[in-house]
């Protein structure tokens, strides 16, 4: 029996798993790794490695670049990575928990993830309720912990897209039926996030995770050109009426604007990288993280991970990125429903477009967008979010027949 949205419905719905989750979380633990992870594809088990090894190496890299800076805020060098360690142990919670989801589940909360986290970004306007940092109003304050509810509207819209998508696949040719209200949703949402958290960065990701999306669903191009002028009417109006944004454009062509003008992130983040060498300086020995650029832990990341493990080390994530798409992109292509592969592959585009963007900003080829480097960046929200798409990802493969279902732990 298959859903409205072309989703087979699977007998087990996990509420007794659920339950002995919450009651005993690394009991579960064990029984989905013994039980469960042992007896999944290989691509399966190979995506959950790969995760593991950049979240690994992540923390590495927040411990080496935060060091600096939490023993001038609180004096402890270990406070950055504590914070971090923390938020990883919430994600991969998460991302166990959503890995060992029903398909039928996820497609029926859908709507709710993201209507959830569009109340949370609304709420960022509730006086005493959101946090300003540098300009952008980003942050909910709750029980002492700062939440980004832009980072779950990615993941929430993902999954009403790929709804839309599914639901209209043989319509994609009506801009009504599935055009229009992908338009007003995908790129409303972008647009509400510029207005109320002035975070353009972000608000780029969300319209261009719609555009791969209705692109590889196969929207013949004379909607997509629509979206393609909306999109860039949006952002001429985004950075003309914004001075911090308008300088930051003017600032990556110094040479027309003002040749003795250089931007300050662009210029230090390129010493690094000339600094790194092939080899790179070694781990915790980077220059950057004594204050000459802010938010080194976080937007300029890659620019520490240049430094220190030089142009092989740089490659080298460079390589896991293209690996981890191309896994997901296998997973959307073994789905077998249309709203489990456009789910995918929006998560797919949602983790490269920010990783390509983080990376193009490091190296001056992009303006400076203020966004993470997915699985690898400082950052409690991002960290999470990414990791409930990775476990969303995981419970799609999880119902694909296992490459050898004999396959035991000896």
């Amino acid at each position: 029996m298959a859903s409205r949205s072309g989703v087979r419905k699977q007998p087990n719905q996990n509420v007794s798993g659920a339950k002995n989750f919450f009651r005993n979380p690394i009991k579960a633990f064990w029984v989905w790794y013994d039980q469960d992870f042992l007896k999944q594809t290989g691509l399966f088990r190979r995506l959950v490695m790969l995760i593991l090894l950049f979240i690994g190496f992540g923390l590495i890299i927040v411990l080496s670049s935060s060091n600096v800076d939490s023993i001038k805020t609180s004096g402890n060098p270990f406070g950055g990575f504590q914070n971090q360690l923390l938020y990883v142990s919430i994600g991969l919670t998460g991302l166990i928990f959503l890995a060992t989801r029903s398909v039928d589940l996820i497609d029926r909360f859908s709507r709710l993830i993201f209507l959830v986290s569009f109340v949370a970004q609304t709420a960022l306007l509730l006086p005493g309720v959101g946090v300003e940092v540098n300009g952008n109003r980003n942050w909910l304050r709750i029980f002492g912990f700062t939440v980004q509810p832009s980072e779950f509207m990615k993941l929430g819209l993902v999954l009403v897209i790929a709804q839309i998508l599914s639901q209209n696949r043989d319509r994609l040719w009506d801009f009504r039926s599935a055009g229009l209200p992908i338009l007003l949703l995908g790129f409303g949402s972008a647009g509400w996030v510029v207005l109320v958290s002035k975070d353009l960065g972000t608000a780029l990701v969300m319209a261009a995770i719609v555009l791969g999306m209705i692109f590889l669903a196969g929207m013949p191009w004379v909607h997509i050109s629509k979206f393609l002028l909306v999109g860039l009417l949006g952002i001429g109006f985004a950075v003309a009426f914004t001075h911090n944004r308008l300088l930051r454009i003017l600032a990556f062509f110094p040479t027309i604007f003002d040749p003795h003008q250089a931007d300050w992130q662009a210029k230090h983040g390129i010493w690094a990288l000339a600094n790194g060498g092939p080899l790179g300086v070694g781990p915790g020995k980077s220059t950057l993280n004594w204050g000459w650029i802010p938010e080194i832990e976080n937007d300029y990341i890659f620019a520490n991970i240049s430094e220190e493990w030089g142009m092989l080390g740089s490659l080298l994530v460079i390589v896991l990125f293209i690996l981890l798409g191309w896994f997901l992109y296998k997973i959307a292509q073994n789905g077998n429903a249309d709203f489990t592969s456009f789910a995918t592959i929006g998560i797919m585009f949602w983790i490269l477009i920010q990783a390509v963007i983080n990376v193009g900003v490091v190296l001056d080829l992009l303006p400076v967008l203020g966004v993470p480097l997915p699985l690898i960046s400082k950052g409690g929200s991002s960290i999470v979010a990414v990791l409930m798409a990775l476990g969303i990802v995981l419970a799609f493969e999880r119902v694909q027949p296992p490459a050898a279902v004999g396959l035991r732990r000896r």
